[in-house]
């Protein structure tokens, strides 16, 4: 995962210079230190665009980023349609989850063209 990435990374430079810090590394990939500690624990999510920034900067593999990123967006719509109070809605993901309605769409998509997801009229489920 890209936040591991950037973990090693850190690690890596620490080693090569035991005065280089978070802030530091922020610096270096031109990102606010706040928001680069919460990606880091888990309390900022990450999103595709911060993802590719990242990734450029760090000159990593992007495809293996877009794939990564795609994974976690479709489990959360799969969570969210595995909600007791789930209504079959786009909107209703979007709100449940905090993507945008866009994103809600393809990962609808994906997980509907993957079979993860069977859909009809009210009733959505989801599948492993």
């Amino acid at each position: 995962m890209l936040i591991e990435q950037l973990a090693t990374e850190l690690a890596a430079r620490k080693a090569r210079n035991s005065r280089y810090s978070l802030r530091a590394f922020a610096r270096d990939l031109r990102l606010n230190h706040a928001t680069l500690s919460q990606l880091m624990r888990g309390e900022r999510r990450l999103t595709r665009r911060s993802a590719r920034l990242l990734t450029q900067r760090l000159r990593l593999d992007t495809r293996t980023v877009g794939a990564e990123c795609a994974d976690v967006e479709d489990a959360r719509v799969l969570a969210a349609v595995r909600r007791k109070d789930f209504l079959a809605s786009s909107r209703f993901i979007a709100t449940r989850t905090g993507l945008p309605v866009d994103v809600v769409n393809a990962a609808l998509f994906r997980l509907l063209r993957a079979g993860r997801l069977s859909m009809r009229r009210e009733s959505w489920e989801a599948h492993g």
